[in-house]
């Protein structure tokens, strides 16, 4: 594997870089935050990012992407010992804590072939998701019209920040909606 001029894996820094940013993106927002920022709180040069990422938006995918990834191990972990109700619940909490960034990807997507590529992923990673949990009797085309209701819904939770009481009484909606016509594992 490749190293910089310091010796530290290139992993490594890509890792430090994403973290930088990352704490960037969510505090300041991704438009507000230059690479030259970025730079400055990852101890490099501006330069350095380069040798790292394409651009602000593969760093941006990189951001998402460990979030993602630590947000499907959390999810593994809490749905273990929840009910559906509650994992939606814990959902919704969990990205509200990323909203900044969810804006940015729905906003940047239009722009981004990388941006549209990463969030089509993440998108078929949470179908695949509630599909592994739910046995249904409906068609193919049903059943993706369903997970659009359910994932535009919990995007419409995160993105217009509604009451916990709320969210979870829209989450016990959505399950009931499930229940009726299907079988929550």
């Amino acid at each position: 594997m490749p190293v910089n001029r310091s010796g530290q894996p290139a992993a490594e820094k890509r890792a430090q870089l994403a973290s930088a940013a990352r704490s960037m993106f969510l505090t300041q927002g991704y438009e507000a935050t230059s690479m030259n920022q970025i730079a400055k709180e990852a101890h490099v040069t501006p330069n350095t990012i380069y040798w790292y990422f394409k651009d602000k938006d593969e760093l941006l995918i990189a951001v998402l992407s460990d979030l993602m990834q630590e947000d499907l191990m959390a999810y593994a972990k809490e749905a273990e010992h929840t009910s559906p109700v509650d994992q939606l619940v814990w959902l919704v909490g969990r990205l509200r804590k990323v909203s900044t960034l969810i804006s940015t990807v729905h906003s940047r997507m239009r722009e981004s072939d990388s941006i549209n590529a990463w969030h089509d992923h993440f998108h078929a990673v949470f179908e695949h998701l509630l599909t592994s949990k739910v046995t249904t009797p409906w068609s193919a085309e049903q059943q993706a019209a369903e997970i659009r209701v359910l994932t535009f819904t919990l995007e419409g939770l995160v993105s217009h920040e509604v009451n916990p009481a709320a969210t979870r009484l829209t989450c016990e909606a959505l399950v009931s909606r499930w229940i009726n016509a299907a079988a929550f594992k």
